[in-house]
């Protein structure tokens, strides 16, 4: 039998209670924690790995995602291998080309390319301690013989092939409709083929909301603003690869762009009112919740995840856009009202 596996992502808070947290979660049976790496926002995302690893003993720890642009490959390497001797084969490094962790900066996301060098320099670093990287050889013998899994955040065509065809698993960020799920796989896997590579063997974790009550109607309400934060990674030169139905197309551009990445991560009631009025007007309010969140009661819920696992993804990640102590009460309502539906092992 096929058991799904959930994680969650989320921003760095005080590391003591993030750590407090994680300790929860990993009680609760989840499987991965992602922390997002965005300096300008949020606190340093490996000292709070740092304190997760200290506090949990067997959950998966990692950037969710970190990016090639604000952070020399030798600096990524050897911080998530510092982690991995705090958290002995549970670190991975989640990585994509770059979102609020480098708009806050100033900088442009990296291009598909700049991102594959980067994770192969990554990989040989760890296999070798040594790696060509823009002509020039660097080091970190110390961190030598490491198997630290490199996950790519995947937002498109592109991305996803290259997830398939040189990383250990892709974070996707398209959609858990049963239709986008197979889409986004078929890509992953000629990706995969291009290296003599079988998708069984990587981690294909798909990302969206988790909105659950026993209230019907209540948890789609709570959730109908958060889809703007994904519309934000369409643009109109690229909306026509990332499976949007034509009709809606330029409505979901135009909802994008009114995303505030200023409160990424922590949006004021005031703006969720906002997205959502404007998904409402813009006649996609319901397909941006269905594409975007697992969202409803119970029953509901377990029905859509039911839909995309036989779709064919296993693997499922939580975008928790809040601060504490709002994402630990969002983690434990999911862990309490889901999770004990797929008899998940011990």
């Amino acid at each position: 039998m096929i058991y799904p596996k959930f994680g969650f992502s989320i921003s760095p808070g005080e590391a003591r209670s993030i750590g407090e947290e994680s300790a929860i979660a990993e009680s609760l049976r989840y499987n991965r924690i992602g922390v997002w790496d965005t300096s300008a926002l949020y606190r340093d995302p490996y000292v709070v790995m740092a304190m997760i690893a200290r506090e949990t003993k067997h959950i998966s720890i990692g950037t969710w995602v970190t990016n090639p642009v604000t952070r020399h490959p030798v600096v990524t390497a050897a911080a998530a291998a510092s982690i991995d001797d705090l958290a002995p084969g549970r670190t991975y490094i989640g990585i994509g080309t770059g979102g609020t962790g480098v708009i806050h900066l100033g900088q442009k996301a990296a291009r598909i390319k700049e991102l594959e060098e980067y994770c192969l320099a990554i990989r040989s670093l760890y296999e070798r301690g040594i790696a060509d990287y823009h002509g020039t050889k660097i080091r970190l013998e110390w961190a030598r013989r490491r198997q630290i899994p490199i996950i790519v955040a995947a937002h498109g065509p592109a991305s996803l092939k290259l997830a398939g065809r040189i990383a250990d698993g892709a974070v996707i960020a398209l959609g858990i409709t049963p239709d986008v799920i197979r889409s986004c796989l078929e890509l992953v896997e000629e990706g995969a083929h291009e290296s003599s590579r079988s998708i069984k063997d990587l981690q294909i974790w798909f990302t969206c909301f988790w909105f659950v009550d026993p209230i019907p109607v209540r948890a789609k309400e709570e959730g109908s603003w958060a889809a703007t934060s994904f519309a934000s990674h369409f643009h109109a030169d690229d909306v026509q690869a990332k499976f949007i139905p034509p009709e809606y197309q330029e409505a979901v551009v135009t909802l994008g762009k009114a995303y505030d990445y200023i409160t990424h991560g922590s949006v004021p009631e005031e703006e969720r009112q906002a997205y959502s009025e404007l998904a409402e007007k813009l006649g996609i309010k319901d397909y941006m919740q269905r594409r975007f969140s697992f969202s409803g009661t119970p029953d509901e819920v377990e029905q859509q995840i039911r839909e995309a696992m036989a779709a064919g993804a296993t693997c499922f990640d939580g975008a928790i856009d809040e601060p504490l102590p709002g994402h630990l009460d969002r983690i434990t309502k999911w862990a309490k009202l889901v999770l004990p539906r797929f008899n998940l092992p011990a």
